[in-house]
């Protein structure tokens, strides 16, 4: 019984020994050996207590590569492991990549560690970490990390320079992140070498950083060439920007020079005609070389002018109704009417009848197309979906750049990069249509949406990574979104028939939009009577001048309507006689409106709802190196 008792006793003992010893650090030393170039090679000597809970294989020391300065910006430091040894022998370790610098994973998986004190030494050289100042240099070194999930009972850090100079002024801190602890002291100074260890033990994510500084010219500063390199690797999203901006500006001024420099513009007078054959809509087809709602709103008035369709009623209630017309009508013309009217004598401008409308624009696109494109322009379409590709390949390489090097700020930069990559895209164009037509509301409209989306997405980066350099990279995509939008339409160029026909057009646009008190500096031109301006009216609207046109008719107008003279028979619409100019805008921008809504399929509703440093001034956990660790 007596045996039993001893026996049970001591394997109690000896199950309660481990119990009660601890996992932790009993020592941390750093020794810092700076070189003339600024490198730092480094040796932690580690000995840790393994109990078999957290150190059971080995240990994990982490290394941040990637700092944010005071003002935002971003540093990403150099560091290479040379060594790994435990106890006197090299260990096996690898590296893994984490969201702000690298770990060092010790130890086997296989092979478990002895219970007791082990001692790891890690050799590594990291790069940029010294502090270059104006009167001063220096070196401000995060000693263990405060991100250990261990207690540290001594911590040490060495500082050997590369020259035997003294220490103009030094600094130490202790604690947790961000705090002002003096628990350590200088345990030696000499010229050249200084030390510092720690006085209390740091609990666990607390941690030791030393400040030390010394006069200028013992490390050499760095080259404009090595600053040029520092800037690419803390952003190597710049250089993508950069490079990438350089080569689709390039692209698309060479592709201007190849294929879309347009011929020299003729001479432009003012032309009481359109050209010889072309109907109001293939006026502004060429014009513009574009088909839009207002080619089609075109071809409507003309055919209703030429007695041709009726137009009864406004916006979605209004009926366009097929008569049979004496006047000749071009191929497109013909087609719209064909596509309107082959099953019914009316069709109804709302989405009931948006099959139908849609066909008809289709048709007339593709018979426009048939006769004009080509000869009289050419889209360089291939040009263009080139140029946008290219643009989709540079904003590619910056979300590349910035997945890998932005950890954890990551997403904001891609969001704040991404988000505003299409409304750019639409403001570009409706800048440049605005231009183009002289719309200074589309201009400002488009320049609002390039504005604002600009300005959220700068400030979705902004507050992800601080304002700065750090958000230019993310900014360029922003531009070449524009240019590639754009370049859709720098890239068409007209032949140089298609630009004689264009000056044309410029000299009747010249006439239809012309003032009235300036319309007496034309030789000979027709007489205005009701008839003119009924002629003429689609080709007002196709040219964006119809206000103009309506105005010089007003009075012309009046006089017909108390005459009893019949003036546009094909429109239900009486504000001819009263509002000319209310008139032309209605038939002209609502018609367009009304028919770019009812060639648009219904809407389908979904059920259920929806969602929608050594001076003071720094702290422990400040300057380099740093991080922390674990076991595994």
């Amino acid at each position: 019984m007596l045996k039993r008792i001893v026996l049970a006793a001591v394997l109690c003992a000896a199950t309660l020994a481990p119990a009660g010893a601890t996992e932790r650090i009993t020592r941390f030393i750093s020794d810092v050996s700076v070189q003339n170039n600024g490198d730092l090679l480094v040796t932690e000597s580690i000995q840790v207590n393994a109990e078999g809970r957290s150190i059971r294989r080995g240990i994990l020391r982490d290394f941040p590569t990637t700092y944010t300065r005071k003002d935002g910006t971003r540093v990403e430091v150099g560091f290479d492991v040379q060594s790994v040894a435990r106890d006197g022998a090299d260990e096996h370790y690898v590296t893994e990549r984490m969201n702000n610098g690298v770990r060092i994973r010790i130890g086997n998986a296989d092979q478990l560690l002895n219970y007791g004190l082990h001692e790891y030494v890690i050799k590594y050289r990291t790069t940029r970490q010294i502090g270059f100042f104006d009167s001063f240099d220096e070196l401000y070194w995060n000693v263990t990390g405060t991100g250990w999930t261990f207690p540290i009972d001594v911590a040490e850090a060495r500082i050997t320079l590369p020259d035997s100079v003294a220490f103009t002024q030094t600094a130490l801190y202790t604690g947790p992140q961000g705090a002002r602890g003096k628990d350590a002291r200088i345990v030696e100074q000499q010229p050249g070498r200084i030390v510092f260890r720690t006085t209390q033990v740091l609990p666990v994510a607390n941690g030791l950083t030393v400040a030390a500084a010394w006069q200028k010219g013992v490390v050499a500063p760095p080259t404009q060439q090595q600053k040029l390199e520092a800037l690419l690797q803390d952003y190597p999203g710049a250089l993508y920007a950069g490079a990438g901006s350089a080569f689709v500006i390039l692209f698309y001024c060479l592709a201007w020079l190849l294929v879309g420099r347009d011929p020299r513009r003729g001479i432009v007078i003012p032309l009481f005609a359109p050209p010889q054959g072309m109907s109001a809509a293939a006026v502004r087809y060429v014009e513009t070389m574009n088909f839009d709602e207002r080619v089609f709103t075109a071809a409507i008035i003309g055919l209703g002018v030429n007695g041709h369709l009726k137009l009864k009623g406004s916006g979605d209630a209004g009926v366009i109704s097929h008569v049979k017309g004496t006047k000749p009508l071009d191929v497109a013309e013909q087609t719209v009417v064909t596509e309107l009217f082959t099953k019914e004598s009316s069709v109804r401008l709302d989405q009931s009848d948006h099959k139908v409308i849609n066909d008809a624009k289709y048709k007339l696109w593709t018979s426009l197309a048939k006769t004009y494109k080509g000869k009289m322009f050419a889209n360089n379409f291939l040009w263009s979906f080139f140029g946008l590709f290219a643009t989709a390949v540079v904003t590619a390489a910056v979300v590349y750049a910035f997945l890998e090097s932005y950890g954890t700020s990551a997403p904001g930069m891609v969001a704040g990069t991404l988000i505003p990559l299409l409304p750019m895209m639409i403001g570009a164009s409706q800048i440049r249509y605005g231009w183009r037509r002289d719309n200074m509301l589309r201009m400002l409209i488009g320049l609002a949406v390039v504005v604002v989306f600009g300005a959220i997405g700068i400030a979705i980066m902004s507050f992800n990574a601080g304002f700065g350099p750090v958000v230019l990279p993310g900014v360029v995509p922003y531009a070449l979104a524009a240019i590639a939008s754009l370049g859709f339409f720098w890239l068409q160029a007209p032949s140089k028939e298609g630009r004689r026909i264009m000056d044309q057009i410029e000299g009747f646009k010249l006439y239809l939009g012309v003032a009235e008190k300036d319309r007496l500096n034309f030789n000979n031109p027709p007489e205005e009577t009701p008839e003119l301006f009924e002629r003429f009216l689609p080709y007002a609207i196709a040219l964006d001048v119809e206000n103009a046109w309506a105005k010089r008719f007003a009075g012309v107008l009046a006089a017909a309507a108390a005459a009893g003279v019949a003036v546009a028979t094909w429109t239900s619409d009486r504000r001819w006689r009263d509002n000319p100019s209310a008139f032309a805008s209605s038939i002209g921008e609502d018609l367009s409106r009304t028919i770019a809504s009812a060639s648009s399929s219904p809407a389908s509703s979904s059920g259920g709802g929806s969602s929608s440093g050594s001076s003071g001034g720094g702290s422990s956990g400040g300057g380099g190196g740093g991080g922390g660790g674990s076991g595994w």
